[in-house]
């Protein structure tokens, strides 16, 4: 193998270890990841770091890993606080104390690591420590910052709590003022929108929908642009005017018709939809200053910085160049429903399937890049829904831990966790990157 731009190349017995210029070498002795397929890293002109990955073979990947449920949460009767009515979110603290957020029951349940019950928090209303739910914004998401804070909101409103369940901030008001409506709102004063992570540094990451509607005659055509965003938590940054960071994410167009329609009573405007683009777009934190950001039609994986600049891409098999956004529908297949990151760095990508109902399954990329295996569950978490508008998240800890929301056959919500394990003991860390191993 040649070495390429940035890369040098050292042969060691039977092995061929290619390791970064930059940086010191590793130690001598130091035993690189178990991987028994080729894989190349090539810096491109401008700095961005291509990996490629062949196309797993019949064993999907390089290594073997297996979800094994070490916790459940949940009952089909009784009264007890096990009891779910419709489980939104889950987040974990470093304690491993568990946060459910049960829109049927309109609060936020705590249970300890070993699944005891410890308190409700976040209750139903306008009141201190209160949190309005409306069935008019179900995205709701529950995020945990350490070192200790809770967030709850929705596109309207952002609360936190401490552990005990006392209110720290309060943004934003129940059912409005709604989202921004021009591009400007992204770099100027922006302060609503869904957090979807947190890091503990201080700042916390959101998804914001900015819309543009036009209308002609019956018909009104809204162009929904999502913009990924970093945001600074006030007082944990004495700057009173740190970067705000955002990044377009993507975009989709829904068309809508209307006509009016008489009746006894006089006449009503009715309509609806009629066109909706399907998301071609998924995305993952990094809790840091990027973003990763994949078509759904690849396995073509991005880093991006929140400046826009792409500073990684990750590469299984030879993916075709995915078909332009403003193609027919006819042509997009996809092929990825969601993208999630774990604290160690590593990508979760998970399988579009036609079938709702069976397990997912995850592609796994570690924090170097290099594809590792497939993972799969028998429960149904990290569900899709709305034709893949959206995916129930899951919490994804360190060392390989989910928790998630699992529903059985009658829609009956279970809060597990899981965790991955493969049958070498390989670890899920953070690689050292210099060291690459290729067989011979």
């Amino acid at each position: 193998m040649r070495g390429r731009p940035g890369i040098r190349l050292v042969t060691r017995g039977a092995a061929a270890i290619l390791l970064t210029v930059a940086g010191p070498a590793p130690a001598l002795g130091m035993e690189a990841p178990h991987l028994t397929q080729e894989v190349t890293v090539e810096t491109l002109e401008g700095g961005r770091i291509l990996v490629r990955n062949p196309a797993p073979g019949r064993s999907g990947g390089p290594d073997e890993w297996r979800l094994v449920e070490e916790l459940r949460l949940g009952r089909i009767d009784g009264t007890g606080p096990e009891v779910f009515g419709d489980v939104h979110d889950v987040a974990v603290d470093e304690r491993g104390n568990i946060y459910v957020l049960d829109f049927g029951s309109k609060e936020v349940r705590v249970f300890d690591r070993e699944g005891r019950h410890v308190r409700n928090m976040a209750r139903d209303g306008e009141g201190p420590g209160e949190f309005r739910y409306s069935g008019f914004s179900p995205a709701y998401r529950i995020v945990w910052q350490p070192p200790n804070r809770l967030w709850i909101a929705d596109r309207y409103q952002q609360l936190s709590y401490d552990s005990l369940g006392n209110e720290l901030t309060r943004t934003g008001q129940p059912f409005g003022p709604g989202m921004p409506i021009s591009g400007s709102a992204i770099r100027d004063g922006l302060s609503r929108g869904t957090i979807v992570t947190a890091d503990g540094e201080g700042f916390v990451y959101q998804q914001v929908i900015v819309t543009d509607r036009t209308t002609s005659g019956d018909e009104t055509v809204t162009h929904m642009r999502t913009y990924g965003v970093r945001l600074p938590v006030y007082p944990e940054h004495s700057d009173p005017y740190p970067p705000r960071d955002s990044l377009l994410l993507g975009a989709r167009v829904v068309t809508s018709q209307s006509a009016p329609t008489s009746s006894s009573g006089g006449t009503i405007t009715v309509g609806g939809t009629i066109r909706s683009s399907i998301p071609r777009r998924v995305w993952g934190f990094t809790r840091g200053e990027t973003v990763w950001v994949a078509n759904r039609a690849a396995y073509r994986l991005h880093e991006v910085t929140f400046a826009g600049d792409t500073v990684r891409t990750i590469e299984l098999g030879n993916p075709p160049a995915p078909p332009p956004d403003d193609s027919d529908e006819s042509e997009f297949e996809p092929l990825i429903a969601g993208l999630d990151v774990s604290p160690e760095g590593w990508l979760w990508v998970l399988r579009h399937r036609d079938d709702a109902d069976e397990g997912p399954t995850w592609d796994l990329f570690d924090n170097c890049g290099r594809y590792r295996g497939e993972v799969s569950a028998s429960e149904r978490i990290a569900a899709v829904r709305f034709r893949g508008e959206t995916v129930e998240p899951i919490d994804l800890g360190a060392g390989g831990v989910i928790h998630g929301i699992a529903r059985d056959a009658l829609d009956v919500s279970y809060v597990v966790r899981l965790r991955i394990e493969s049958p070498r003991g390989t670890p899920v860390v953070s690689e050292d990157c210099r060291v690459w191993t290729t067989p011979p």
